[in-house]
């Protein structure tokens, strides 16, 4: 009564042994790379400046030089530099005046994935394609879509391909995207401070 049973487990196995197989067959016969390309870096400074009108625990509130309020929450760990010493939330007075400079640096990124496919052809209908791949084995493609086929160094479309042909096909995907990064640094000056203008020396 166990032998069904066994056949069946039997069976079972040849299939996972022969997808696997398939999948070894596929990774030598085909080969992918990936690049990441960056372009060129742009980095762009803007100012903003506020004045305290309230500050309770972690809440501040600014009234902007373009009139704006803005309430911000503001963690312990970040720090200011007012008149030179470097302070956190808790240590801010209503009337302080803060700037904040903020600089982005942005770089556009192109991740660049190439496909390359070697073999014999065997039989082609186009888009149907089976290939000998260099172990020896057939493989059918039912479609290639992106794909450059080269055949004796020179681009082929899968029309063009005949049995008995070495060729090459390569695929490039490219997927764009940007990498954005910005720093805040912000100073300021406690009320009642006198902040001294810059004045040049006297030319003679």
């Amino acid at each position: 009564m166990t032998y069904p049973t066994t056949r069946r487990i039997l069976k079972g196995l040849c299939m996972i042994s022969a997808v696997f197989a398939c999948l070894a067959v596929t990774a030598a016969a085909q080969t992918s790379t990936t690049q990441n390309i960056a372009g060129k870096t742009t980095t762009t400074t803007t100012k903003q400046r506020g004045t305290v009108t309230y500050v309770q625990g972690n809440t501040l509130v600014l009234k902007m030089s373009t009139g704006e309020v803005r309430t911000l929450t503001v963690p312990d760990s970040r720090t200011a530099l007012i008149d030179g010493k470097e302070v956190t939330i808790h240590d801010l007075k209503v009337g302080t005046t803060l700037t904040a400079t903020i600089t982005t640096t942005t770089t556009p990124v192109v991740d660049r994935t190439v496909t390359n496919l070697k073999g014999t052809v065997w039989y082609v209908a186009a888009p149907t394609v089976i290939l000998t791949l260099p172990d020896g084995t057939n493989k059918t493609y039912k479609s290639l879509p992106g794909y450059k086929f080269s055949i004796n160094g020179q681009p082929a479309t899968v029309f063009q391909l005949r049995k008995g042909m070495e060729i090459s096909a390569e695929k490039v995907v490219e997927q764009p995207s940007t990498q954005i990064s910005s720093d805040t640094t912000v100073t300021g000056h406690a009320p009642g401070t006198k902040v001294l203008a810059q004045v040049p020396p006297p030319t003679k």
